[in-house]
């Protein structure tokens, strides 16, 4: 379950959305092109921007929106032992709850997990039943994908001597200020700890705007190959929910 806070020109509503209604509002996102990003604690925000008439003749105004997703009840930090778990369980279709000396563990095909590590999991809301099968939540998806990728922006070195060496070391000799003989480096550099993002900023703004092209990006991909929304009339006449077949009707 998410808090759902929409803002838009006359200013915000808040409500709730279930994952079905996350997922379908996701999905649209993405398929209209607007930007998501994903949150450490397993939510979601989509942006995007309407072009209104203005006043005047022929005006365009720009209308900022944004639907923000927070759930109810955040991810929190993910341990590695967590992040294992939840990965033994997303990669195997026979995950299940089963009962094992009285007390609940999750089993899959080739492994178990612990009953204490079982009701962890469930009170945080990290796995859901789908039928007899079990599968990570929505908001147990994002947490991860905001786990493995954490950006970062380093700060300018600012205003620095050069080394008697440099050819440009007498650049500035009448700056004031104190600042005679010195060179300024407003750059910044913009990393992912994926590994894939490795750039350079002219200014550190312009560093934050490589790391946030790059979470949405990752962001794109994952509603792309990840998500389906199955309408219920649609799930309604399925046995499984999110085949092809029943998702085009």
């Amino acid at each position: 379950m998410f808090r759902e806070t929409i803002h838009h020109s006359s200013g915000g509503s808040v409500g709730t959305a279930s994952e079905q209604h996350a997922t379908m509002l996701l999905t649209t996102a993405r398929r209209r092109g607007y930007d998501v990003e994903f949150t450490p604690a397993g939510g979601a925000l989509i942006t995007w921007t309407r072009h209104l008439f203005g006043p005047g003749e022929g005006s365009v105004v720009r209308a900022e929106r944004s639907i923000e997703l927070e759930p109810v009840t955040p991810v929190g930090a993910l341990s590695a032992t967590t992040r294992l778990d939840l990965h033994l369980i997303a990669g195997d279709r026979h995950a299940r709850y089963v009962e094992k000396d009285g007390r609940r563990v999750i089993s899959g095909l080739l492994w178990e997990i612990p009953a204490f590590t079982t009701a962890r999991l469930g009170a945080r809301g990290l796995v859901v039943e789908d039928g007899d099968q079990l599968r990570l939540s929505l908001t147990a998806r994002l947490a991860l994908l905001a786990q493995q990728h954490r950006t970062r922006t380093t700060p300018p070195q600012g205003w620095y001597r050069p080394p008697a060496s440099d050819p440009y070391g007498s650049a500035g000799l009448n700056r004031p200020g104190g600042r005679a003989g010195m060179l300024r480096d407003g750059g910044s550099a913009a990393t992912c700890s994926c590994g894939a993002l490795s750039g350079w900023g002219g200014d550190r703004d312009e560093a934050r705007r490589l790391t946030r092209d790059h979470r949405r990006a990752v962001a794109a991909a994952f509603v792309s190959e990840h998500l389906v929304y199955v309408p219920p009339s649609v799930a309604a006449r399925c046995d499984c929910g999110s085949c092809a077949e029943c998702v085009t009707g």
